[in-house]
């Protein structure tokens, strides 16, 4: 019967044993888990200290440096604008030129003596009017061309200034550590593996070590993709005013057509015959052309901005 008894007690107090030594076991691990959690949590405050004050700097930084470009880039563009006079006057001095000649053909045709208005001299001063206009437009493009070539010319020198800039930004960025990739601080496994905070942990970390280095980018996008900006605005610059000047071309060759049929008036003038209605049908033709070009060139600049706007992001979002 004691036997008996003494079995069961045996192995009770084995069993108490057990769950004490495993209830040590849980309360050291637990332990052990929470100072991993800690130190955990301090090596994230440090990092996350660490790169704001580095982004502080950084700002302060390129802040002083663009100042001192600025200055650069205005002399620059006072050196374009004194250019832009010079070109304004010799365009002036071209068309006034034209308007002398144009001048001078309107009085030998209207003031000589005996002359008549015919259909011969309505002729010629229609043939001399398209080549006046025709000049004119010549002249304006020509004027234009020369501008751009100077904006175009201005542009890209500021492009290589920056360029200069922005190397000095990103090797001040390198020196900071902002420009590195971190290492997730991610909980280890402890006695039977990870737990679930430690699983939160880790997951939340990932999340957070990507959002930073997100942060970082944008930071230096500017910067990093800055050279690559500005050669794609010099682009857009010359797509422009190719559009531009494709629209000024289309109108100008129907204004020239108008004024063969605005010669008809003239012609009613001097007594000949007048199709009035084929001159209104006209007319009204002409001015539909004219707003069906404007139309379709704005519409390709709406279309543009759009497109732009999203190549912008592209390019300055690039690593």
């Amino acid at each position: 019967m004691t036997r008996t008894v003494c079995l069961p007690l045996a192995a009770l107090l084995v069993f108490f044993q057990m769950s004490s030594a495993v209830g040590a076991e849980s309360k050291e691990l637990r332990k052990q888990r929470q100072e991993a959690q800690r130190e955990r949590q301090t090596q994230k405050n440090e990092r996350n200290k660490e790169n704001n004050e580095a982004a502080r700097a950084f700002r302060d930084y390129v802040r002083d440096l663009k100042a001192q470009y600025q200055e650069q880039v205005k002399e620059l563009d006072t050196e374009f604008e004194l250019r832009r006079v010079e070109l304004k006057a010799d365009h002036d001095a071209r068309v006034a030129g034209a308007e002398a000649e144009y001048q001078k053909k309107l009085s030998s045709l209207f003031m000589t003596p005996g002359t008549e208005i015919n259909k011969q001299s309505i002729e010629q001063l229609q043939a001399d009017g398209k080549r006046y206009a025709d000049e004119l437009f010549a002249l304006r493009k020509r004027s234009a061309e020369e501008l751009h070539r100077e904006s175009i010319t201005k542009e890209e020198r500021e492009n290589i200034l920056l360029a200069e800039r922005d190397q000095m930004a990103m090797q001040e960025a390198a020196d900071l550590g902002l420009t590195q990739r971190y290492a997730p601080i991610l909980a280890t496994p402890l006695g039977d593996g990870l737990s679930k905070q430690d699983e939160r942990w880790n997951e939340r970390e990932k999340k957070e070590v990507a959002k930073l280095e997100e942060r970082n980018s944008k930071l230096l996008g500017e910067f990093r993709n800055g050279e690559s900006l500005r050669k794609w605005e010099i682009e857009n610059l010359n797509e422009d005013f190719k559009l531009t000047w494709d629209e000024k071309a289309k109108l100008h060759e129907l204004d020239s057509e108008q004024i063969f049929y605005n010669t008809m008036f003239m012609q009613a003038a001097a007594g000949q015959q007048f199709d009035q209605q084929e001159f209104m049908a006209k007319l009204a033709e002409i001015n539909e052309q004219k707003k069906l070009i404007k139309i379709e060139t704005r519409k390709t600049n709406d279309k543009n901005k759009i497109k732009r706007r999203e190549q912008r992001k592209k390019i300055l979002d690039a690593d």
